[in-house]
């Protein structure tokens, strides 16, 4: 495959598109993060709460354990303690759940906000490119094999624009017929520039 044309406007055009898709996708991306931060931001309560019933919890629990070592009462003075102890166990349970709560959210709206206009458009653009890629490949191939130039000329006047066909003959398809190899040239090499492709069968003058 060939993923850049060999002519240098247009393998700066590419060049430029697929910089120009980099760049999109990295805006996107950090403008996913400044989302995700901000909605984390509301889970600072949530782990408030979570904080304020871990240290109840703890508390208490130690508290009921000292009590427990109270005789003939011990059992008596633990109860309240541990009921305390069990509503900061709700609280941090309650403060947790808000956490993993806003946590998904914020990954699924950042998700959100990078994806679909990533997505909108990468795929395209990726389908653009490796088609291109594809079919320069192919045609670099044929330019280069035995016969190439003929089957590349063919293509020229299927897929050329008229006005282009007439610069290289007034009758370019009786020429390529008769095999007149000056028009064959012209030709191929018109096919190949449609994809970017430099002349590779024009003939050059013989240096002195």
């Amino acid at each position: 495959m060939t993923f850049y044309a060999e002519q240098p406007l247009r393998r700066a055009l590419q060049v430029a598109g697929d910089l120009g898709v980099v760049a999109w996708t990295v805006v996107w991306v950090l403008l996913a993060r400044a989302v995700h931060g901000a909605v984390m931001a509301a889970t600072a309560p949530g782990r408030r709460l979570a904080d304020v019933g871990t240290t109840i919890e703890s508390g208490m629990t130690d508290a009921g354990a000292t009590a427990a070592g109270v005789p003939v009462v011990g059992s008596r003075l633990q109860d309240p303690f541990g009921r305390v102890a069990a509503t900061g166990e709700q609280l941090r349970q309650a403060g947790d759940g808000v956490v993993d709560l806003v946590g998904t959210l914020a990954v699924v709206l950042a998700l959100l906000v990078a994806l679909v206009p990533v997505l909108a458009v990468v795929v395209p653009w990726a389908g653009l490119r490796l088609h291109y890629a594809r079919r320069t490949g192919s045609v670099r191939l044929l330019a280069e094999s035995p016969g190439g130039a003929d089957l590349l000329a063919l293509r020229a006047l299927a897929h050329q624009p008229p006005e282009r066909l007439r610069a290289v003959g007034p009758d370019p398809l009786r020429s390529w017929r008769e095999g007149d190899a000056a028009v064959t040239a012209a030709l191929a090499d018109l096919e190949l520039g449609r994809w970017g492709l430099l002349p590779r069968h024009t003939a050059r003058p013989a240096l002195a």
